[in-house]
Parts: structure tokens; C-alpha cells; sequence
């Protein structure tokens, strides 16, 4: 899934779990605050370049689709 259709993916599910009608930057809003977790929760890098991939950079990615929408 590319950053961009993460990123309408989560703005969707929270603005779909919502029981009352809500703004859609409301559901921005609890999008970026899930990122901004998982992103705060996964702070490594691989500075090495190994074999083991971070997904730091694809979350950040996810993050600027969502401040984009």
C-alpha cells in the first residue's frame, strides 16, 4: 500500500468510527495522532544500511500524505 492510500485508508476508518457526523479534519486530526505514535513508538534508523528495514521512512511518508489531504 503506498503512503498516499495508507493515508486516506486511516483518515477514513476513524472518520467511518465515528458515531455523529464529523468534520473530516477531525478524522485528520486522530489520523495524524496515530501516526505520530507509531512513529514515536519505531524511533530507530538503520544508519548501517543492513539488511533489516525500518519503517520510519514510509510512516513519514504516510504522515505528509495525510497533512497534504
Amino acid at each position: 500500500m503506498t503512503p498516499q492510500e495508507k493515508a486516506k485508508e486511516l483518515i477514513y476508518k476513524f472518520d467511518d468510527t465515528m458515531e455523529f457526523s464529523t468534520p473530516q479534519r477531525f478524522a485528520k486530526q486522530c489520523a495524524l495522532i496515530a501516526v505520530n505514535n507509531i512513529i514515536a513508538a519505531n524511533p530507530h534508523s538503520n544508519p548501517l544500511n543492513t539488511e533489516v528495514h525500518s519503517t520510519m521512512q514510509y510512516w513519514n511518508e504516510v504522515k505528509k500524505e495525510i497533512e497534504n489531504l
